[in-house]
């Protein structure tokens, strides 16, 4: 059997977690227009007859100084070091292409690079043929490939790019197993989504999730989560008016979580606190999961 392990990287919402839940048909990483949703390395597990590629997810490149981005721009770059192939999605829809192309130079992968053009539906077949080239001439070596994750085109044929990368050996994951993440960290992310859908974007992105408790009972999982977020107005507003917008958070992740898992869950209760500066304070950041210990 062949095997590898594949890195996806990019900027801030050109795809990658569409992506990772296109290559599997199983949704493993959280989807949302707004950008950074992603914080941390997932790995997707595609198992098929001849192979297993192990897709690693990675969190936006974004310059930012703050601890937290800090954090996921390191997680991001050490993603792309041994393995077997980087898959880097580009949005086709940009007016430029000078900070992609600035990425992609400071990578310096030490395996194939597959520079894959998203998006490509949102533009003309001129303009994708002026893109391909001004990425030609910058990266002459890297293969692009064509897609429209969204419309579920060019999935195969990255996938086909991808098979000659990999190595002979044992699978490193059971074949019924599709991520690494266990229940608590789906937990945590997809109520992390619901306050992205339901929020302004200033609050999701200066808030963090915690699992409290997650216990399975009787067939039904009981869920106890805490959102942190950085100011007392900014958990007014989670809390919304008479507790309506956590309700709405809560309901809307409860199913979500019923829908991925094929589980009930009979109580899942969330509670909000104020933390003030914790994207900078390195004992939250590993309490919420980010960061090395």
């Amino acid at each position: 059997m062949k095997t590898g392990f594949i890195a996806i990287l990019g900027r801030p919402n050109v795809g990658k977690s569409t992506l990772l839940n296109a290559l599997l048909s199983k949704k493993v990483s959280i989807v949302s227009p707004r950008a950074q949703t992603t914080r941390d390395d997932i790995q997707g597990i595609l198992n098929e007859k001849d192979y297993q590629m192990v897709f690693v997810d990675t969190p936006g490149i974004y310059m930012g100084q703050e601890a937290l981005d800090k954090h996921m721009r390191s997680a991001a770059f050490s993603s792309s070091k041994d393995v077997e192939a980087v898959l880097y999605l580009i949005d086709a829809s940009e007016d430029s292409f000078e900070r992609d192309i600035d990425i992609i130079a400071s990578i310096k992968p030490t395996c194939p690079l597959f520079l894959i053009l998203n998006k490509v539906d949102l533009i003309r077949a001129d303009r994708a043929a002026e893109v391909k080239e001004t990425l030609h001439k910058a990266f002459s070596d890297y293969p692009i490939i064509e897609a429209s994750l969204i419309e579920n085109f060019g999935i195969k044929e990255i996938k086909q790019a991808v098979i000659p990368c990999l190595h002979e050996g044992e699978p490193f994951y059971p074949d019924d197993m599709i991520t690494d993440k266990d229940h608590a960290y789906q937990a945590k992310e997809v109520i992390r989504q619901e306050l992205l859908h339901f929020l302004k974007e200033e609050i999701p992105h200066q808030s963090a999730v915690k699992i409290d408790t997650l216990e399975k009972e009787r067939g039904a999982y009981k869920i106890e989560a805490t959102i942190a977020v950085e100011k007392e107005n900014h958990k007014a507003i989670v809390i919304g008016k008479g507790g309506q917008m956590i309700k709405k958070i809560s309901m809307a992740a409860r199913h979500e979580l019923e829908r991925m898992w094929h589980e009930h869950i009979t109580h899942l209760t969330i509670r909000v606190e104020a933390v003030p500066n914790w994207r900078n304070d390195p004992k939250k950041l590993l309490e919420f999961g980010y960061g090395n210990d």
